[in-house]
């Protein structure tokens, strides 16, 4: 008679590091702990870490959980400096957990007469496993004491060191009886085919019209287990989209031979709307089947942050950028914030520009524009600056005395600059036009142009009195503007630069 068993899987972990890995920054843990080159048992999550410094962007280096067999789980985490190199380091994982199954038992010989042994026998199981194969099953020898009927029962072990537990049949098992008799001799015995029931019965008869008979037991499961439910092991993480890797598992139950394993998948991608997961349940007789499948939104991928410009002039910030498509949500952070040292949201999307008129002069200010996919991934641009006025002496709006140094933020790349001053007069009202017009002479402001010179740095010396056009200014009491071009090239070439800014000032009654 064969007596079944069942069979354990396992799980097994491989760690391969290349050469040029081996000193890079970069750490991998399985479980929190070293990862193993032998078989898991149980799910592994498998966490990169790295020296943050310097770094520019990764590939490959989210946590991840290994919740299926499998005997080649790779996983590589690559990290980018801003040298342009790289580092990479990657891993191997193997994991069985499914025991494996007892397919039955075989003697090493036939019978030496009549259906009977009269020495020793030798008998073996042998088993199947689906992932780290069959390491070995229960061997043995039968050498005694004389009987008409003896069972064996053994087991098999996998490579991973899963260990089948008592075997099931799912199908109909053939049985043969013989027998023995010492006088009249074995008439007949039967046989017959096992499909259901606690144990299995067969009897033989002699010449003389006795009969005997006997039993053995026999695990039998023809039916498949029940799929009672699927489900991941986490929630969404935003709007009901899943942005790192989440596990999926089948759940089940079995009456008969029980339940030895059921699905378990884990899902880092590919980026969909509908990633569709299947799997099922299969019992320690073998028998498998199928649940429902398994539907889930997916998106590892941030949106981006593109083209980002900042310009500052006097007390003021204007900050520009283009977001993906997918971004849903924007948003911009100043620090210092607006009521201290503090970081403060100072912008919340949709849009492409922000102008900020609560900055203070010479104050470093840094800003982070922030896109949000639907998924809740971020991409983060950061900018610095420091706004001053670009026109600072005299200040604007300043009473001076006596004729005042004219002075602005020097510009890179200039050969000379156009400064124009404007009387107004004793009226503080004033329209300005055309102020980012290339050409200097063509710009229009309320008041009267009395001046137009060409220094070479970035600072000029009114005096009380000059030519323009040709006849005699002077310096009188009142109210004046003035504004700034860069020059480039030749001054014959006419070449100007946007306005770099314009200011004002009061000569004083003497």
């Amino acid at each position: 008679m064969k007596t079944i068993a069942s069979v354990v899987v396992l799980a097994v972990v491989v760690l391969a590091v290349p050469a040029a890995a081996s000193a890079a920054p970069i750490n991998v843990t399985c479980n929190g702990g070293a990862c193993s080159t032998d078989w898991y048992k149980t799910n592994v999550t498998v966490a990169f870490a790295w020296d943050p410094t310097g770094v520019t962007g990764t590939s490959g280096c989210d946590t991840a959980t290994l919740g299926s067999d499998s005997a080649n789980w790779p996983r590589s985490c690559t990290v980018t400096y801003s040298n342009t190199s790289s580092s990479t380091l990657s891993v191997v994982i193997k994991r069985d957990a499914t025991p494996p199954a007892v397919a039955g038992a075989a003697f090493d010989r036939g019978p030496d007469a009549g259906g009977w042994y009269n020495h020793p026998v030798g008998f073996a199981f042998a088993g199947t496993d689906a992932t780290a194969g069959i390491a070995g099953c229960t061997t043995g020898s039968y050498g005694g004491p004389d009987t008409g009927s003896v069972s064996f029962s053994g087991t098999c072990t996998d490579q991973a060191g899963n260990v089948s537990g008592a075997g099931s049949y799912n199908h109909p098992v053939g049985f043969t009886a013989s027998g023995s008799d010492n006088l009249s001799g074995v008439a007949s015995c039967n046989s017959g085919t096992f499909d259901g029931g606690g144990s299995v019965s067969a009897s033989c008869a002699d010449n003389a019209g006795n009969s005997a008979s006997a039993g053995a037991p026999i695990n039998y499961d023809s039916s498949a287990p029940s799929v009672d439910g699927v489900g991941p092991d986490r929630d969404p993480d935003s709007n009901g989209w899943y942005n790192h890797p989440v596990t999926v598992t089948y759940r089940g139950s079995d009456g008969g031979s029980g339940v030895g394993s059921c699905t378990s998948t884990t899902y880092n991608g590919p980026d969909t709307t509908d990633a569709t997961i299947t799997g099922g349940c299969t019992d320690h007789a073998g028998n498998h089947a199928d649940g429902s499948a398994f539907h889930l939104k997916y998106d590892s991928t941030p949106p981006t942050v593109k083209d980002v410009a900042v310009t500052s002039n006097d007390k003021y910030v204007s900050l520009t950028w283009n977001a993906s498509p997918d971004t849903t949500a924007l948003s911009v952070t100043r620090a210092p914030g607006t009521s201290g040292t503090d970081p403060s949201v100072v912008f919340t999307g949709p849009g492409a520009r922000y102008d900020d008129r609560t900055v203070t002069n010479h104050v470093k200010y840094t800003y982070s524009i922030t896109a949000t996919d639907q998924a809740g991934n971020k991409a983060t641009e950061t900018v610095t600056v420091t706004p001053a006025a670009p026109l600072y002496s005299p200040a604007q709006g300043a009473v001076v005395h006596a004729p005042p140094m004219l002075a602005w933020q020097p510009i890179s790349g200039v050969a000379y600059y156009n400064v124009q001053l404007f009387y107004v007069g004793r009226s503080a009202g004033m329209r300005w036009t055309g102020l980012e017009s290339p050409r200097p002479e063509s710009v229009q402001v309320g008041g009267r142009k009395v001046l137009s010179a060409w220094p070479l740095k970035a600072h000029y010396r009114l005096k009380k009195s000059w030519k323009f056009a040709k006849k005699p200014r002077k310096l009188v009491p009142g109210h004046y503007t003035w504004v700034v071009f860069p020059g480039y090239g030749k001054r014959s070439a006419h070449k100007y630069g946007p306005l770099i800014g314009h200011s004002d000032f009061v000569i004083a009654k003497r």
